[in-house]
């Protein structure tokens, strides 16, 4: 027998997820036990990596025990292990199949199973001997793809806030940030392979398909163009390949397209047919996709949110999808001819790196603005995409009080949601104005959902302080006195959480050199401005109705009324649907944990101290919610 009453895993090709409930409080648990098991070959099973020790212990070095020397003292867990370890190239193959079983764990004592490792202490501090409480539970057989019917769907590694980064960087050198820039360019590192994923295998996939293929032709709509190994990927198949690249944001001396200048000659060189979309202004060619056709006929497509930059690969959290479908390519396809045509219409700045009025034409705008039908899939799930692009309003600017017709259409979908929404986001738009009387996005109209149902689970990861519901804008300097008289505003500590009855939000944020806890060190922020660079919503994705929804749209008003966009709906099948709600909660959990910290200690209030406690008090305190309509119950259920 055992306490622990339901045990689910989930997995998105990349980490995988478990969640578990309790039929009642385990007197003494002093946390759990998680074993990885492979069904077809059981000498690889894995009890999980554990870095946090008790109190009493240290471990300076950051050196991992396991799971039965440093229990979870949690009733979830992400294993971020899954697919390759932090310091090695091997990947486990596709289709393998795992499950893992989960075992409380108590103090020892006479009458209950002793719990042996191998495993010699590399910590200080004395060894905690511990026992089986019962003999635990086993969740369900997941298997580790990233192929969901006829779309392949992959996450990068790219949160660069996390203990391993920090201590392999110090190993290197005193300028972690400026080590990280030379590692995330480093074709075949390992710092680079891990934080990329499999994203970059995705995102040169379609280019390795049409340079094996006679009659393969690819088409390109692309907005930062800086990797190396990506552009020689493109000139491989220069024969081949059409770009559409528009240009980068202007620099701190006020310079159009300097990140793409350089790609762009060098594609040009190489006798690649490029169009150059020039805005150079608040308007942007913001897609990132690539057409793959044979013998002229659209056959597969490839989008998502990466960019394709060293940051966007690996110093970001972000997305790509191969969707194989004629139908879906021939709609992204008719789109790229559309850009195509009205780029023909922009005026080419003089020079190119100064500011110009170029942006998107009337009759470009006007073929977005009805929504393409409904597409059902060749596969076994039949799964259903619905594909919007943008922008799709007749005016160039923003009417802020008239919601475009993409986002209301998304607006509809959260509205008819039954028990979730969760989402991963850049910044969508200024979100500490509730009230509906101005711009919305898809953060205020899922607070409101949230609000006005108490029942409906909300939990999301932002990226920018603005955008958070509680930010609040800093006091301007008055215009009317001198430097001298006219002091800088004080400092508002931007938000880093936003919980109100079942509505969770939290900004990416890391550990700081005055918040640090145990063996833990000091983390990077960021390698640029986006840290969660995502956009992706899921919409009851452990229900029947699971819905997601991705592409390169940013989800605000911006998106839709002045870039150049694509936004995909994908319905009818759940599995591709819960690989995006589990990167979601992997990005969630994971910034979740430093917000909190980091607002406890701006409060004076420490919570956790960074060890394990030797008490069950942990346990009860996650017990006050077990039952109670939270994440684990509908995860479990």
């Amino acid at each position: 027998m055992t306490a622990i009453k339901k045990a689910k895993a989930y997995s998105n090709g990349e980490v995988g997820y478990i969640s578990w409930q309790l039929d009642s409080m385990i007197h003494g648990c002093l946390g759990f036990e998680i074993t990885r098991i492979y069904p077809d070959d059981t000498a690889s099973n894995t009890v999980l990596p554990a870095w946090v020790p008790f109190k009493g212990q240290s471990n300076p070095d950051w050196i991992p025990q396991d799971t039965s020397v440093w229990p979870i003292q949690k009733l979830n867990w992400r294993d971020l292990t899954l697919v390759k370890k932090r310091d090695s190239f091997a990947v486990h193959a596709q289709g393998v199949k795992v499950q893992y079983a989960i075992r409380p764990l108590i103090a020892f004592k006479d009458g209950f199973e002793e719990v042996k490792t191998m495993l010699k202490p590399n910590y200080t501090g004395t060894p905690l001997k511990l026992a089986y409480a019962d003999e635990g539970k086993k969740t369900n057989i997941i298997i580790i793809g990233t192929q969901y019917g006829n779309v392949r769907t992959t996450f990068t590694n790219g949160i660069i806030s996390t203990q391993w980064l920090t201590r392999a960087l110090n190993k290197l050198g005193k300028k972690p940030k400026d080590i990280l820039q030379t590692e995330i360019k480093k074709q075949g590192g390992a710092i680079r392979t891990y934080l990329t994923g499999q994203v970059l295998n995705t995102l040169k996939m379609l280019l390795e398909q049409a340079k094996q293929t006679d009659g393969a032709t690819l088409k390109m709509a692309i907005y930062e163009l800086s990797d190396n190994e990506l552009i020689t990927a493109i000139i491989a198949v220069k024969e081949k390949v059409e770009i559409i690249l528009s240009n980068t944001s202007k620099d701190s001396d006020g310079n159009w397209d300097v990140e793409n200048a350089g790609p762009r000659q060098q594609l040009k060189t190489a006798g690649i047919k490029v169009h150059d979309r020039y805005f150079n202004n608040d308007h942007i060619g913001h897609n990132k996709f690539v057409i793959y056709l044979e013998n002229g006929t659209p056959k597969s497509v490839m989008m998502g949110s990466t960019n394709w930059t060293p940051t966007g690969l690996c110093a970001q959290s972000n997305n790509a999808s191969i969707i194989v479908s004629d139908e879906v390519a021939k709609l992204y396809d008719g789109y790229w001819k559309a850009l195509k045509t009205d780029t023909a219409l922009f005026t080419t700045p003089n020079p190119v790196s100064a500011k110009s009025s170029n942006v998107q034409g009337s009759v470009f705008r006007a073929r977005n603005i009805k929504p393409n039908r409904v597409i059902t899939l060749n596969d076994k799930s039949k799964t259903e995409i619905t594909v919007w692009f943008s922008p799709n309003t007749i005016r160039t600017t923003v009417d802020k009080t008239q919601v475009p017709p993409d986002l209301s259409y998304v607006y509809s979908l959260m509205r008819k949601a039954e028990k979730a929404i969760f989402f991963a986001v850049f910044l969508p738009g200024r979100s500490n104005d509730l009230s509906g009387s101005v711009m919305t996005n898809i953060i205020t109209e899922a607070i409101n959902i949230g609000q006005n149902d108490n029942s409906m689970m909300v939990y999301g990861a932002i990226s920018d302080p603005t955008a958070m519901p509680n930010y609040v804008n800093p006091p301007k300097k008055s215009k009317d006195t001198d430097d001298d008289d006219n002091p800088p505003a004080p400092k508002v500590e931007t938000p880093t959480t936003y919980d109100k009855n079942n509505v969770h939000i939290v900004r990416a944020f890391n550990l700081r050199t005055d918040d640090i806890i145990g063996s833990f060190e000091a983390e990077l922020y960021s390698a640029g401005h986006a840290i969660i660079h995502d956009k992706v919503m899921v919409i009851d994705p452990f229900s029947d109705n699971a819905t997601a929804v991705c592409g390169s749209h940013n989800f605000g008003f911006k998106a839709s009324y002045g870039n150049d966009e694509n936004l995909v709906i994908i319905r009818n099948n759940p599995a591709l649907v819960q690989a995006f709600a589990i990167h979601i909660l992997d990005i969630y959990e994971h910034y979740r944990f430093r917000a909190v910290q980091k607002e406890l200690h701006d409060e004076h209030k420490p919570e956790f101290d960074g060890f394990l406690s030797v008490s069950d008090g942990w346990l009860e305190k996650a017990m006050e919610t077990t039952g109670k309509g939270d994440l684990a119950d509908y995860i479990c259920s």
